[in-house]
């Protein structure tokens, strides 16, 4: 099953129980296996509602595993920091970056005047 449709499908299953947004993020992760699982316990703490962690799903399940350094360090703080974050961060777990590498990386990406 595609996570788009289990998502789907998850989400109509917990209205027709009546079941709000705060009691899904506290039961999904016993609902979730194999990668998605793991995807949602290394993302865990960057998951604010559910409407985050369904992106942060669709996006590591449906963009391309194919990612080079160049990926990594071309990405710019445009607009919003949560989504240049989260570019840098999986980016940078794909490369299999350590974390003190893709720390470094992040700043690469900002205007010299937040670097200071």
């Amino acid at each position: 099953m595609r996570i788009e449709a289990w998502l789907e499908y998850f989400n109509n299953a917990c209205k027709i129980s009546n079941k709000d947004n705060d009691w899904k993020m506290l039961n999904i992760s016993k609902y979730l296996k194999g990668s998605a699982l793991t995807h949602y316990v290394n993302s865990c703490l960057n998951i604010s509602n559910f409407d985050d962690l369904c992106n942060i799903l669709i996006e590591n399940f449906l963009k391309p595993n194919i990612v080079n350094l160049s990926d990594f360090s071309q990405h710019q703080l445009r607009n919003n920091l949560d989504e240049y974050f989260h570019q840098k961060l999986n980016c940078g777990r794909q490369l299999g970056l350590s974390p003190q590498l893709i720390l470094e990386g992040l700043t690469d990406g900002m205007p010299p005047i937040l670097n200071n």
